[in-house]
């Protein structure tokens, strides 16, 4: 009798069963993950506190936790070749109470002076980087200024939130009303003098006063016909002479299929005119713009294409550096649907009842020429325990309450 040699079957190779395991591993959290991820860069870029956006950043948490607390570090930055493209302009700690599903939301200012790094809030992730680990150090830092244990980071640059929209061929989008921006930045020149000249000048009290600075010397700009920029640190006023570092957008009111630099650019605006200048507003573009990318990231014609999951997978792999186990993100998924409420905890120079010593404020903002000229924003005590204080305060408080929809302090 002849022996039938029967054709070992591909899936049985276990070379081949390896790698398919492989792919299956990557692609399965995909579509469950896929378009949160994507939506966490658009929260990314405007701080904003959406619970719903919230409820996707717990989707891929494991299980660490102290005090019954999660605690992960959100950042946010431009990406690209540019100087700044490793600032992280946006700093944001996420601290999830596991026992009531109640979440707040920590804003650390990007401007925020760090005594020991005489640098601001913004480079630490950068000078990290360059020691090896920048998410490790920024979460270390960063944890030091709010005073608790921070389990996870998370860094997402706006390059890969662009490469991801355009491989999905773009978004549709209903803009609500129209609006310009004449303030809005332009990659890579930052730090253009656009024709003015930095010049170290004494200025006598007469002088000063004129130009509503301090007197003595400091380093000022001056344009070719002698004027003073002298409020350039403050980026409303600072179009006024540097409007080369600034482009003008322009969005009509109707339905408009948005490439990703335009999504981008609908979500960060932060001057808009006709009250599109407000965090409630730009609030509500974040979440158009999160709809609109779950419906094309969850649509037939994406999760039929093999090339285009493949080429989403790599664009956000190249986009997001973090120590969130996604194997975990199943698992999580369960618990970001518990979440209760939000609330937001600001960290500025703002005027607020109940701080220790007579102090009116968590962080002052000093003259810029003992900072290099650069606007900064100080805490009075080096080691933050004014912050530390007042944010236990306020999870102290949270935790006393056993009802979700009770009134919590915050701001």
């Amino acid at each position: 009798m002849k022996r039938i040699i029967l054709q070992k079957r591909e899936l049985d190779n276990p070379f081949r069963v390896k790698k398919i395991k492989r792919i299956i591993k990557k692609i399965t959290p995909i579509f469950i993950v896929l378009a949160l991820l994507i939506a966490l860069a658009i929260f990314l870029t405007g701080g904003s506190s959406s619970s719903s956006v919230i409820t996707y950043i717990f989707n891929l948490s494991p299980f660490k936790s102290d005090d019954d607390r999660v605690n992960v570090l959100l950042l946010g930055m431009a990406g690209g070749r540019h100087d700044g493209a490793t600032l992280t302009d946006t700093i944001l700690v996420a601290s999830y109470n596991l026992e009531n599903n109640n979440l707040y939301i920590i804003s650390i200012p990007r401007d925020l002076w760090l005594p020991s790094f005489s640098s601001k809030a913004n480079t630490i992730y950068q000078i990290g980087i360059g020691e090896g680990d920048g998410l490790g150090l920024t979460k270390t830092v960063m944890g030091n200024v709010v005073g608790l244990p921070i389990h996870y980071g998370l860094r997402v640059d706006f390059k890969g939130f662009i490469e991801a929209i355009d491989i999905l061929g773009g978004i549709d989008v209903e803009v609500e009303r129209s609006f310009d921006d004449y303030l809005y930045p332009i990659e890579g020149k930052e730090n253009d003098l656009c024709g003015y000249t930095e010049e170290e000048r004494e200025f006598t009290e007469e002088e000063a006063e004129k130009l509503n600075i301090e007197p003595g010397k400091m380093k000022v700009f001056i344009s070719e016909e002698g004027e003073i920029a002298t409020d350039s640190a403050q980026e409303d006023k600072g179009y006024k002479y540097f409007s080369c570092r600034y482009e003008h957008i322009h969005f009509d009111e109707g339905k408009q299929n948005m490439d990703g630099e335009t999504a981008l650019k609908f979500v960060r605006s932060r001057h808009g005119s006709g009250g599109e200048g407000s965090d409630f507003a730009r609030s509500k573009r974040q979440e158009k713009i999160i709809q609109a990318i779950r419906n094309k990231v969850l649509s037939l014609e994406t999760l039929s294409d093999p090339k285009k999951i493949g080429e989403l997978i790599d664009t956000l792999g190249k986009s997001i550096d973090t120590d969130i186990s996604v194997r975990v993100g199943v698992e999580f998924f369960k618990l970001s649907k518990k979440l209760a409420q939000t609330q937001t905890i600001v960290l500025d120079d703002s005027k607020r009842e109940g701080l220790p010593e007579d102090r009116s404020r968590l962080l002052i903002n000093p003259p810029s020429q003992n900072y290099g000229g650069s606007y900064v924003l100080v805490s009075e005590d080096d080691d933050f325990t004014i912050i530390h204080d007042y944010i236990k305060k306020i999870l102290e408080e949270e935790e006393k309450n056993e009802e979700p929809s009770s009134p919590r302090p915050g701001n």
